[in-house]
């Protein structure tokens, strides 16, 4: 059976130490730049040196997060920073940015590279591009089904798949919500998660418009995945690498995670049970939890899928307050609590969550207390007869968890030949089964014995010493001549150099890679396109368009296929064969097989020499990312004309509601039906939106194959710009309708004529 992977994160050297001592095979982390985890504590340079040789040393891979969109003035300092984490010896590289890719490979052409899921590679094509470009691995889309990755396993492409921890409700690199409400963008790890934030689903039909009331507020927040009970259907699959998410987490947090999954893994490897227990569920759900779902993989849904009940950690239930008075409050509890412990009570006006400090039974402070058992709180918050009360960390639990990683060791196998021989000078050789070899000989020379002669177990004792390195010998050669001896000081002193030589040389894993210098292709030159480029989800939109005289329309093919004109724009999740027709493309995968195409805005392009990569696909023309502002696509414009001597076909867009997110989960279904089954057509009988605490009003749209697409409050109006943009060479401007009836078309149609 092929060996897999475990992957862990470490968002610090402590979280490091944990995944690295609980049996992780690599670990994944960022550096202080260009990473999707902005927030986290990350690592400075003398960090990550630090972390690459601790983890090498135990045979742990490292992989470096670059995994954001580059700006224009960015490329150069963040080719140096990856040049930075080469010297340093990191095994990979995630990326999102396909220009940064693009000039990686030519630099760096002996690094590893790993597309990351804010690539949003999620079918054949865009597997196989990544293949073409010398990608070794592709981190899949929390979405993926059980099934497609059957599928992409026989591409002969290493496959990373999130196997525990946080979900999000869109797709990963296609989510603009937090960015275009908030100005932080996730594209470049600063989401301000807006799906942990409370909605409600509005429903507007011939009745009226209504307010649905779901179970709770918090309609995007998923649970978090958990697959530990499906640890063999996924190696079976083909996954390689089994990733657990959770850079922002605490160190006991990953210590516990993959020793579970450490476990899993070598259970089912060695076809041996395994069983997740009451009690281990328990423990995973008191280090972290917002209920447990094993996700899109296995195909759930609606309140399998979602926790609409809190956006946060939810431990475990230990109990509820049966009354209150002016100074204490009465908890009975279900499970065992104590000094130390951390808990929330959910209150319909406000969770409150503290540190247990002081715990009465029968007036009296305890350190402890057992399932029920009639505690005592000071009464420092607001109390409600009846609340919830959840155990969100257990100290015990803690404290051995930190125990697991600071207290036990891992230790690396290796073999020794030791010789001594009358005359010469003894020697030790020490190898791993990585090829690492050192050798240590004595000071002096090897003597006759006046006495007793130093026997062949006490020279094996002495090498098993090993506990204070990272080695345990597992086997030991010996070749001695008889009445011959050694000082026991001096074999102890060549056990120690020996392994202290080996263990440094495991820290360098990779001593000749290359840097070589970048040569930029030239590009063709190409016919200009239509001044204005519409995309149209209706019969009427497109009747708009057309007595306008707009020459270029799209539309998916659902629409296309009705009324036999315009262009397809290909769905930002394409799973379906491509037609060998000109496209509009939304992802990475369509320009796999260099047809004539236009990129959409999702196809996030920021930079020039990420328009560069498309062209050289066979683009006629690129759209500019909606995170990108007017006087960024002018620098692009400039800055592709310089670099590549040749003008280049760029789309600004002016109009038109933004796509936020992109979801396979579907909030009418979830509070309308609450169905395991998809196509429930409701969305074709109203319209629906999202109501956020502030009113704004989110429309939705859903596609036949039922995915969410969330629209902007507002329509996007960048008209203004045309002026300023024309002057740079932007001579083609797009602008979608999804909402608008003809009449709000032919209004905006007019406006943006005249100013083309």
């Amino acid at each position: 059976m092929k060996k897999v992977e475990l992957l862990a994160p470490a968002g610090s050297l402590e979280a490091l130490q944990a995944a690295v001592m609980n049996g992780a095979d690599a670990v994944y982390l960022g550096g202080k730049h260009y990473g999707a985890r902005a927030f986290a504590n990350n690592f400075d340079e003398a960090e990550m040196k630090q972390a690459v040789e601790y983890a090498h040393q135990y045979g742990v891979r490292v992989f470096v997060t670059v995994n954001t969109l580059i700006y224009e003035e960015e490329i150069h300092s963040c080719l140096d920073y990856i040049g930075k984490l080469q010297e340093l010896d990191v095994d990979a590289v995630l990326l999102q940015d396909l220009g940064l890719a693009m000039l990686v490979r030519q630099r760096y052409p002996n690094l590893e590279l790993h597309a990351s899921t804010q690539m949003h590679i999620h079918n054949r094509e865009g597997i196989a591009l990544m293949k073409e470009l010398g990608f070794q691995r592709v981190v899949l889309p929390r979405e993926t089904s059980i099934e497609d990755i059957r599928e992409y396993a026989k591409l002969g492409m290493d496959l990373e798949v999130f196997v525990q921890g946080a979900l999000c409700v869109s797709y990963s690199g296609q989510c603009l919500m937090s960015s275009l409400t908030l100005s932080r963008s996730g594209n470049r790890g600063e989401c301000a998660q807006n799906c942990r934030m409370q909605y409600s689903l509005e429903k507007t039909d011939m009745y009226g418009t209504q307010v649905l009331k779901g179970k709770h507020k918090y309609l995007l927040s998923p649970k978090d995945l958990n697959t530990l009970s499906h640890i063999g259907e996924l190696i079976d699959a083909g996954v390689y690498s089994f990733k657990i998410e959770g850079r922002m987490k605490r160190p006991e947090y990953v210590a516990l995670m993959t020793a579970c999954y450490r476990k899993a893994i070598d259970a089912y490897m060695a076809k041996e049970p395994f069983e997740v227990s009451a009690a281990l569920r328990e423990e995973m759900q008191k280090i972290f939890n917002r209920g447990f779902t094993a996700g899109h993989i296995f195909h759930e849904m609606g309140s399998h899928l979602m926790n609409p009940l809190r956006p946060n950690h939810m431990g475990i239930e230990i109990g509820k307050i049966v009354s209150f008075t002016k100074d204490k409050v009465q908890i009975l509890l279900t499970k065992q609590l104590s000094q130390g412990d951390g808990i929330r009570i959910l209150n319909e006006k406000e969770d409150c969550g503290f540190t247990i400090n002081r715990l009465y039974v029968n007036g009296y402070l305890v350190k402890q207390a057992e399932a029920g058992t009639l505690v005592e709180l000071d009464k420092t918050f607001y109390a409600q007869k009846g609340s919830q009360v959840l155990k969100t960390s257990d100290c015990k639990q803690l404290l051995d968890l930190q125990d697991s990683y600071k207290k036990n060791k891992r230790y690396v196998a290796a073999y020794a030949e030791f010789t001594m021989q009358l005359g010469a000078h003894a020697r030790l050789s020490v190898m791993d089964t990585d090829g690492f070899y050192a050798v240590c000989e004595s000071i002096d020379k090897v003597e006759r014995a006046i006495k007793t002669p130093l026997s062949k177990e006490r020279i094996v004792q002495q090498l098993q010493k090993s506990k204070d390195s990272i080695f345990q010998l597992e086997g030991i050669e010996l070749t001695v001549d008889e009445q011959t001896t050694l000082p026991i000081k001096e074999i102890n002193r060549m056990r120690r150099e020996a392994l202290e030589q080996l263990a440094n040389q495991r820290k360098l894993r990779h001593p000749h890679r290359l840097t070589k210098s970048i040569a930029l292709p030239k590009q063709k030159e190409m016919s200009p396109l239509a001044p204005i480029i519409a995309v149209v989800h209706t019969k009427e939109q497109y009747e708009a368009c057309q007595e306008a005289g707009i020459a270029m329309i799209f539309m998916y093919e659902e629409l296309h296929d009705k009324l036999q004109q315009g262009y397809v724009r290909i769905p930002r999740v394409m799973k379906q064969a491509y037609p060998d027709e000109f496209v509009m493309i939304q992802e990475n995968g369509g320009s796999y097989a260099k047809r004539p195409f236009l990129c959409d805005t999702s196809c996030n392009i920021i930079n020039h020499h990420s328009a560069a990569f498309f062209f050289q696909r066979g683009a006629r023309g690129v759209c500019f990312s909606l995170e990108a502002s007017l006087a960024q696509c002018c620098e692009i414009v400039k800055a592709y004309e310089a670099s590549y001597q040749a003008k280049g076909n760029f789309i600004y867009p002016v109009y038109g509601r933004e796509e936020l997110m992109l979801s396979e989960y579907c909030a009418i279904n979830a509070i309308e039906k609450d169905s395991d089954k998809k196509q429930c057509g409701l969305c074709r009988k109203a319209e629906y939106a999202l109501v956020d605490i502030k009113g704004q009003r989110y429309p939705l749209l859903c596609d036949k194959d039922c995915r969410m697409h969330i629209l902007n409050a507002q329509p996007r109006n960048r008209i203004a710009d045309i002026k300023q943009a024309k002057q740079v060479g932007i001579t083609s401007f797009l602008c979608v309708f999804t909402k608008e009836n003809k009449t709000q078309c032919v209004n905006v149609l007019q406006k943006l004529q005249g100013e083309v």
